[in-house]
């Protein structure tokens, strides 16, 4: 039915949403049909500015990393975001850009989106404790059994730099997540922690093992929703009791072992009570584990320490982005540590726009399969930054004009690509969630070890 019978039908009949007369609605009607190439025709030109301010701005990033120091500057932090865990290009990036930020920029660590536990097999072969290069290269990102030759690049770089007889200081690698699964298992933090306290306090161990033995079966984000609410009464006041345990006795434990053995076993217990008020708030506790892990990091590294931060986009985001569920709507890893931070957090986005992906996390159910990702939709941020016209680059965005179509443009919530193993897009704010952006044309899959 055209407009016109629209109009025509509101003379013979009443229509009255929420009070308004049929003609009245039709009116509206007519009146956006009009106004709608106009605002399509002004979308499309504020497109064009974006893309030539932006041409404009680029800089080429690849084969030389010295734009890095214009960005980072001074500050303590600097997060490099990932717009998909299964690139090839962005691990291999990621390698280039910590070692120019340790050699150039005097950065101490890189902290990771994997498990706290496998973090500390990487950081004891980085730093020559322990001989084990398949669980060093596994801990980098342990989200997947598999391991991939990206990551054993990166570890045998930072073991070699820290043999080196010129390194004054040793970089040292930290994991940021509770549990490095797709199901964290709070046996695997639970257990480490009565470990130590058998080396310290026998009598003690054996009682708090005896209590969290009936209650760790529950202890994982698949049981937590079968389980009865008094056993998961039990498990908060156990796990809180535990941490309890560690603080009150640091003095003491520290002394019979080390300060390092004791810190160790500590953070195991306080990811036990992470992983619980995760499992409570129906897994939305990630960032919130990950930003108080990244300030102890922080802390261990001393007032001297600098932190390289590697994550996916959506966790290192300064503003959230919108899922297409609310319920899943949360705040972000560098939204908690930007109050403390401030200018001392430099966020870097990666963007794609095309090419082929691999399901190794075995999220999606696609086993495997080689399977090409379609360029960007054109509206997308990835889709714009496509036709700046180079292959790769690097984007400042704390140098967009103070007003106008292109801040405006840069301002508001815009489609970013996700994971792309699906086509998948979530609405973020480049400006507000990021300092700068990294653009890179094709991706193609990682490539496991022994392959």
């Amino acid at each position: 039915m055209s407009c016109r019978q629209l109009v025509r039908l509101g003379h013979r009949r009443r229509f009255e949403p929420r009070g308004l007369t049929f003609r009245t609605f039709a009116a509206w009607l007519l009146a956006a049909v009009a106004i709608t190439p106009f605002m399509a025709a002004t979308a499309a030109d504020d497109a064009e500015r974006v893309v030539a301010w932006s041409a404009q701005h680029a800089v080429p990033f690849g084969d030389d990393l010295t734009p890095l120091k214009a960005v980072v500057g001074d500050a303590r932090v600097l997060a490099f975001g990932e717009g998909t865990h299964n690139a090839s290009e962005l691990w291999t990036l990621r390698n280039r850009m910590f070692a120019y930020a340790v050699e150039q920029l005097g950065f101490t660590a890189i902290a990771a989106e994997t498990s706290l536990s496998e973090g500390w097999m990487t950081d004891d072969y980085v730093t020559g404790k322990s001989k084990d290069l398949d669980a060093a290269t596994h801990g980098v990102f342990s989200w997947t059994a598999a391991s991939f030759e990206e990551n054993r690049a990166l570890v045998e770089w930072m073991r070699a730099y820290n043999a080196r007889p010129t390194t004054s200081r040793k970089v040292h690698f930290y994991g940021l997540e509770m549990s490095g699964t797709t199901r964290p298992d709070g046996r695997l933090l639970v257990q480490p922690a009565i470990d130590y306290m058998r080396t310290v306090d026998a009598k003690r161990a054996q009682a708090v093992e005896s209590r969290f033995s009936p209650l760790l079966p529950a202890f994982n984000v698949t049981q937590w929703p079968k389980t009865e609410p008094s056993t998961q009464d039990q498990l908060v006041i156990a796990v809180q009791e535990l941490v309890s345990l560690f603080e009150r006795y640091q003095v003491l434990w520290a002394a019979k072992s080390s300060l390092d053995a004791y810190q160790r076993a500590y953070r195991h217990a306080v990811a036990a009570r992470q992983l619980v008020a995760h499992s409570r708030m129906k897994g939305q506790g990630r960032d919130i584990a990950a930003a108080e892990n990244l300030r102890w990091v922080l802390e261990r590294e001393g007032p001297k320490g600098r932190l390289f931060v590697f994550a996916h986009n959506s966790h290192v985001a300064k503003w959230r982005m919108l899922p297409a569920d609310d319920a899943e709507l949360h705040s972000t890893m560098a939204e908690f540590v930007q109050p403390l931070l401030g200018n001392d957090l430099v966020v870097i986005a990666s963007l794609y726009h095309r090419g082929e992906t691999r399901d190794w996390l075995g999220m999606f159910g696609f086993d495997n399969q080689l399977r090409a990702v379609p360029p960007s939709k054109p509206e997308s941020l990835n889709g714009v930054m496509s036709r700046v016209g180079k292959p790769s680059f690097l984007l400042d965005l704390r140098t967009l004009p103070n007003a106008g179509p292109v801040r405006d443009w840069f301002a508001q919530p815009r489609p970013v690509r996700n994971i792309n193993v699906r086509e998948e897009y979530n609405q973020i704010k480049p400006a507000a969630a990021f300092d700068a952006l990294l653009y890179i044309d094709a991706i193609s899959p990682l490539h496991l070890t022994g392959k």
